[in-house]
């Protein structure tokens, strides 16, 4: 008993410190003309683009995995997240849509780029060797693994950044389904390099493994 007592105040105590963190970040950052955010950057710049990533490159340094994101409600004209969503759960993942939502103006738009499980799934089960195990330039293996299995799993569990793997694969409905929970009013499939978005061209990459869904508030 005591020990669900005191492993709850250390929760409500982490969750209060997240707020305090996210309203004084929120409070530093206003003023500084922030309309466009790309969120778990890495080492991406993009020119007119706030970057957020837990590496040093980015704009601002911020653990999205315990902390929101410090923003005003409707504040925002877009938000991008490539090759990232899947490095957290679930239920942390549907919380950083909702957030995305509430800092999106009317209007705004949202473009998430993510590794598609159904088309690697197919390539898979398809046993496309040619696919799964492709060498880089210096001749090392792309993809993490031993075997074409080993490779498959390595999207659900492996590619860790930072000592934070990959969480959750996802296909285009499961992600649109986290998105029209969030109030979105239009969730889309996009092709690679089309999009609302000016700036897709240095934004979008690896068409061959990823899906692109766009989402206007």
């Amino acid at each position: 008993m005591i020990r669900r007592v005191l492993g709850r105040v250390a929760r409500d105590w982490r969750a209060l410190q997240a707020v305090r963190r996210r309203r004084s970040l929120e409070a530093s950052l206003r003023g500084h003309g922030i309309r466009n955010v790309n969120l778990c950057s890495g080492t991406q710049k993009v020119p007119g683009y706030f970057g957020i990533d837990i590496g040093p490159q980015a704009d601002l340094r911020l653990d999205l995995e315990t902390t929101d994101l410090p923003f005003p409600t409707a504040s925002l004209d877009t938000v991008v997240c490539m090759s990232a969503i899947n490095y957290f759960t679930r239920e942390r993942a549907q919380r950083l849509v909702g957030e995305i939502c509430r800092v999106l103006r009317p209007g705004g738009v949202c473009r998430v780029g993510v590794q598609d499980m159904k088309a690697l799934a197919e390539r898979y089960v398809r046993g496309d060797r040619e696919f799964f195990f492709q060498k880089l330039p210096d001749g090392r293996e792309r993809f993490e693994g031993a075997t074409l299995g080993d490779k498959f799993a390595a999207w659900l569990y492996g590619y860790a950044v930072d000592g934070h793997p990959c969480r959750y694969f996802y296909d285009f409905e499961s992600l649109a389904h986290l998105f029209r929970a969030a109030g979105f009013a239009v969730v889309e499939r996009k092709p690679f390099g089309e999009s609302r978005i000016a700036e897709v061209r240095q934004l979008d990459n690896r068409p061959e493994q990823m899906f692109f869904l766009e989402a206007v508030k």
